[in-house]
């Protein structure tokens, strides 16, 4: 096995780790201590320790607390840090700096863990003058703590680069999210300000959502739709600000994408979260979250804004109201819906589930435009002509061998602009060659075409793509997409 392949397997087994930890902590903070979920959270934290173990990793594995940031190996593992804002301002208020798991942990040590690190009456269980009687009276023998050092800033949002602002911005709207799940799901009042007020940090902090995007690829954490729901919130209001819309408006749009899906808040858990097809009780329960999200909202006492009323009523409805819910009276979706929806089907054909693999953008609009009558006309062409066929971040391979990463789009959804990150076949980029082209250009006498796109899982040729008749040519990869797992209803 080659070295790269090894750290690869490395990298993604403590990705997947950090990925558990972070869904034990949403488990612990919705759930009952004591509750199945719970149960069932703890266990893969330890099933996933094993898998690091299992890839080459000598434990204990060490998790490093960075600012807003977790690490591993001095690393940021940027996808769990993304919905792992209340673990993280745990640990900065017990001033931890880095978590050790040791082997032989088990599922009900890790809860006993999680009982230091998340109740706040636990908030000085870790200072230095009892934290190892703490961990022995709580019976926790294969975890440690690192604390910060004394003459650390406490202001850890000082001297942030983008990219660490960015990871900031994503945790503000996934925590708003979080909070108002779990607030929904314990029938308490929701935080409807938390919401608004989260979304108009991410836009006036940012020209545009998009390096919110970009970065939101990384995350595959969603067990509680939550980052399904920022990233048709990003989406939303990336198509919206390129279309001209102010300020006031964006915050509108960003809270109804955001808040969508809050109906799936009163969905079973073990009905929303279930890895395999649904029966027909099950379609029929997981079909009311549409109707069960507007009548949460509209019984707040809290105002809220009309758009997000409807945006998680009407996601689900095609533009003259086919689809579901059945409304007792002809409900045309308004424009703000109709946004969410094309943004909405989008982000789950191009979202990994555990029925389905995630399809490219050029794969997904192929689907979209098949079905073109399920959508508004004008918000889906608005919609591809904002991300291109390549949106911002996409690894990309090039007819000549070269590695490129897609940062900008340009006129043409199909020739965006990208930055070369190698030469001809993989050879070292030249120090006086272009850093950033478009495209198409001609290079060295040649045209700089797109081959292929580089996945996770895959490598994918790229197929032909009419930009003017985008249902055209796109190839067979298109049939196997999978937007419910329910066998009668493809199109949830």
């Amino acid at each position: 096995m080659s070295t790269v392949h090894t750290d690869s397997r490395q990298r993604n087994a403590v990705v997947n780790f950090a990925h558990s930890l972070v869904n034990a902590m949403l488990n612990r903070l919705m759930h009952a201590w004591n509750s199945d979920f719970v149960a069932q959270a703890m266990q893969e934290v330890v099933d996933a320790l094993a898998a690091t173990e299992a890839a080459g990793l000598e434990l204990p594995l060490r998790l490093q607390i960075d600012g807003n940031r977790l690490c591993h190996d001095g690393r940021a593992l940027d996808g769990p840090s993304l919905q792992a804002r209340s673990l993280i301002q745990r640990c900065n208020d017990r001033n931890i700096a880095m978590l050790s798991f040791e082997a032989h942990l088990d599922a009900s040590e890790t809860n006993r863990i999680f009982d230091l690190l998340l109740l706040p009456e636990n908030t000085r269980a870790f200072e230095r003058i009892h934290r190892d009687a703490t961990l022995l009276a709580f019976g926790i023998r294969h975890f440690k703590v690192t604390l910060q050092n004394p003459a650390d800033p406490t202001d850890r949002r000082v001297g942030l680069d983008d990219q660490g602002r960015a990871v900031e911005q994503y945790q503000d709207l996934a925590e708003a999210l979080q909070q108002n799940h779990r607030l929904a799901h314990g029938d308490h009042e929701l935080a409807v300000d938390a919401t608004s007020t989260a979304v108009e940090r991410a836009i006036v902090e940012f020209d545009e959502p998009s390096m919110l995007l970009s970065l939101a690829m990384k995350d595959d954490c969603d067990r509680f739709t939550v980052g399904h729901s920022v990233r048709v919130a990003l989406l939303a209001l990336q198509v919206a600000r390129t279309m001209g819309a102010s300020r006031e408006q964006l915050v509108r749009i960003g809270c109804a994408a955001l808040m969508h899906d809050i109906g799936k808040s009163k969905v079973p858990q073990e009905i929303l979260f279930k890895q395999g097809r649904l029966t027909k009780d099950e379609w029929a329960c997981m079909a009311e979250h549409p109707r069960l999200g507007a009548q949460l909202l509209i019984e707040q006492h809290e105002n809220v804004d009309p758009r997000t009323i409807g945006a998680a009523f009407c996601h689900h409805m095609g533009p003259n109201g086919g689809g579901y819910p059945d409304p007792l009276m002809p409900t045309p979706p308004s424009a703000t819906s109709r946004l969410v929806r094309v943004c909405d089907v989008f982000e789950a054909l191009t979202a990994v589930r555990p029925y389905k693999r995630a399809l490219t953008p050029i794969e997904a609009f192929v689907v979209m435009f098949r079905n073109k009558q399920d959508f508004d006309p004008h918000w889906l062409q608005c919609f591809v002509k904002t991300l291109g066929l390549f949106p911002m971040g996409t690894r990309l391979t090039m007819t000549n061998g070269a590695d490129a990463v897609v940062v900008d789009q340009t006129s043409s959804i199909t020739k965006p602009q990208i930055r070369l990150l190698s030469g001809p076949d993989g050879t070292p980029l030249p120090a006086d060659h272009p850093e950033f082209v478009v495209a198409g250009d001609r290079l060295e006498g040649s045209s700089l075409t797109i081959a292929g796109i580089n996945l996770p899982d895959r490598d994918l040729p790229v197929p032909n793509f009419d930009e003017h008749d985008p249902a055209e040519g796109a190839g067979h990869t298109a049939h196997e997409a999978c937007l419910a797992p329910h066998p009668h209803d493809p199109k949830l």
